[in-house]
């Protein structure tokens, strides 16, 4: 008989057949027993499952129909909540409008329950969607916010997601130290918490980055293989993007360039698979570095500007910024702005 402990644990293990499979049977458990509240949380968290398997029209009607039940019967915590998983999911669709009008309107239900873990939740998902627009400082406020929630509400779980994404802008913004101690704080806790797959996976690969920017290689490929295990096992396509592309990095600094094609090769053919628009930005425009290095400079820009396509494409609005201020740096100088073999440690 499935129980709440299984449905999360295999949520949380990236399990999402299983974990789907938890979710339903407790769904229909609790409405024969009449218990309301428990009907809405099953099927929120059936809904994070199909978001995860990327059935997401399917899993926006689960949390459109928990909402309402729980709207119906007074539920306004768990309405909220709801309201929340669905602007999740456009987000994931890349509905960037919807998704912002969907969070603000969770926000406001937030406050008036006093949901401290979904206001830190909600913020964090608002810092995310900065993030993409470019507006850094925002979304570092945004994670400061959330975290600050978070730690009212004692969640510690939430906290190690949100660290990772602190790190991530924080190594946007070049700020590597400040990044090291978010991804390390965030590594701390999913490991000591465990049942943490996904992110786990995560925070070991962008900690990785910090790694590779400051020159240690050996520790970087350390991180990178950790990552990779879990990443395999629970098929989290887009971590092994990132993995397979900092690969690359990592043999193009360690001066294997044929290494670094080959790992290239794998994220490109992996980023294609799993229709990961900005994952497939990130490799070419890694493609293109590797170019510039080897002084194949008309290539370079043939393949920075297929990554400003692709970035546009996907409206990742700082990502297509950083590669035409590289094209601009490469129009005064071929080499201008062009990583170092290895960067100081």
């Amino acid at each position: 008989m499935a129980t709440w402990e299984l449905a999360s644990r295999l949520e949380h293990q990236g399990e999402w057949d299983a974990a789907r499979g938890a979710y339903h049977d407790l769904f229909w458990a609790r409405l024969r027993s009449g218990d309301t509240t428990g009907a809405v949380d099953a099927l929120r968290g059936g809904a994070r499952v199909l978001h995860r398997r990327g059935s997401y029209e399917h899993a926006f009607e689960m949390a459109q129909l928990s909402r309402e039940i729980a709207l119906r019967g007074g539920l306004l915590r768990a309405a909220a909540r709801a309201h929340n998983v669905m602007a999740v999911i456009r987000h994931s669709q890349d509905e960037w409008v919807a998704a912002e009008a969907l969070y603000e309107e969770a926000m406001e239900s937030a406050l008036d329950v006093g949901d401290d873990e979904l206001i830190g939740l909600i913020c964090q998902n608002l810092g995310v969607l900065a993030n993409i627009r470019g507006d850094l400082r925002e979304a570092r406020i945004r994670y400061l916010e959330s975290i600050a929630s978070f730690v009212r509400s004692g969640s510690e779980r939430n906290a190690a997601i949100t660290y990772n994404n602190l790190g991530m802008v924080c190594a946007d913004l070049t700020e590597w130290f400040e990044a090291e101690i978010y991804f390390d704080r965030g590594i701390e806790i999913a490991e000591r918490l465990g049942g943490f797959a996904h992110h786990l996976a995560s925070l070991y690969t962008n900690r990785t980055e910090t790694l590779l920017r400051r020159g240690e290689l050996e520790k970087a490929a350390e991180m990178l293989d950790r990552a990779e295990e879990i990443a395999t096992r629970i098929a989290a396509h887009t971590t092994l993007v990132d993995i397979a592309r900092f690969r690359a990095m990592l043999a193009r600094l360690e001066g294997d360039p044929e290494g670094a094609e080959r790992h290239l090769a794998d994220a490109l053919r992996l980023a294609d698979d799993a229709r990961i628009l900005i994952g497939r930005g990130e490799v070419v425009e890694e493609m293109a570095v590797l170019r510039r290095q080897q002084g194949r400079h008309r290539e370079a820009r043939e393949l920075l500007s297929i990554a400003l396509d692709t970035f546009r494409h996907a409206r990742a609005e700082r990502d297509a910024n950083r590669v035409e201020e590289t094209l601009r740096a490469m129009d005064a100088d071929p080499d201008g702005g062009l990583p170092r073999a290895v960067a100081p440690a």
